[in-house]
């Protein structure tokens, strides 16, 4: 007789280690856990890594392919309850997210340079908004006058920004955040060079959650435009989810390939990927869907720009 070497498996447990319901295999059937837990070794972490994260065979792969290759169908997929072979809609927007965000901070930041502000032109006028003079050359940016301090009653002697305190008539419970941006203004005519270093990180920090709360008004605007269909909010906001992570994984493609003269293109692509999304994902003709997602792509970009400019202005007092 030849002699067996494999270890015989270990007897399974009456109860799951887990949640001590009765097991009746290799998996406990109300937490999902394994019954026999063996010995912890070190090699069981890198077993684990690789067989979740990196094998092709691991639900993230099939989920990014699903994502990339059909538009809308992992929307349908997890309506009609395939959900165990994808990742969830919310992991898997945060994980792209975080690792678009991630990877801008990496890269030199061309979100603002302060030689382009002589080009900015008052659109009534046509006049230059900051004269050239004061940019990079320690003039100051932003300049607060009291030529019209005689018709408010503005008595001498008191400094600049009781001035304009008193110019603007401004309530108490206000004036201690106006002092704030004011001390901002300072900090920056002193040395705008400095000021944008540290600006340029905090307003990245804080650019996921302003991305984040854009989420909820795309569901918004999609259940507007198909409020005949009778779907509830939770499915639009599974669809927009689902977009969001498309955009995030092609701007993560793009970055890391360097191929930024691309990106004007991106436009045309999401329009493209929404119209074939929304199609799958609510049916009818193709040129309804191109007409909404036009108009849902429209809506977005001015709530996007809002939320750009309302993070700006709530991040440079903080810096």
């Amino acid at each position: 007789m030849i002699a067996n070497n494999n270890p015989s498996p270990a007897p399974l447990p009456a109860q799951c280690p887990n949640c001590e319901a009765p097991v009746y295999g290799p998996y406990c059937a109300q937490c999902g856990q394994e019954t026999q837990i063996t010995t912890l070794k070190l090699r069981d972490f890198s077993h684990e890594y690789f067989q979740h994260f990196v094998t092709l065979e691991s639900r993230l792969w099939r989920t990014l392919w699903t994502l990339m290759r059909y538009p809308g169908m992992l929307t349908t997929e997890f309506l009609a309850g395939r959900r165990r072979r994808y990742v969830r809609p919310l992991p898997l927007y945060i994980s792209l997210s975080f690792a678009l965000f991630l990877l801008m901070s990496f890269m030199p930041s061309k979100l603002i340079q302060l030689d382009e502000l002589k080009n900015l032109k008052d659109p009534g006028t046509g006049q230059s908004m900051v004269p050239a003079g004061q940019i990079n050359k320690g003039q100051p940016i932003f300049q607060f006058t009291d030529k019209e301090a005689d018709e408010y009653d503005v008595k001498e002697g008191l400094p600049e920004l009781a001035k304009l305190e008193i110019k603007l008539g401004l309530p108490g419970w206000l004036k201690p955040l106006f002092k704030r941006y004011y001390d901002a203004a300072q900090r920056w005519n002193h040395d705008p060079q400095e000021q944008l270093k540290r600006f340029l990180p905090v307003l990245q920090s804080k650019l996921p959650y302003a991305v984040f709360a854009l989420v909820p008004l795309f569901a918004v605007s999609t259940s507007l435009l198909y409020w005949r269909r009778k779907r509830w909010y939770a499915e639009h906001f599974l669809f927009a989810l689902h977009l969001h992570a498309f955009v995030f994984l092609t701007m993560l493609v793009t970055l890391a390939a360097d191929t930024q003269s691309v990106v004007p293109l991106l436009y045309f692509g999401w329009m493209a990927y929404l119209t074939v999304a929304l199609r799958r994902w609510m049916g009818g003709r193709w040129w309804p869907q191109i007409l909404r997602a036009w108009i849902v792509v429209s809506v977005h970009g001015i709530c996007l720009s809002l939320a750009l400019v309302v993070t700006m202005v709530l991040t440079l007092p903080t810096v």
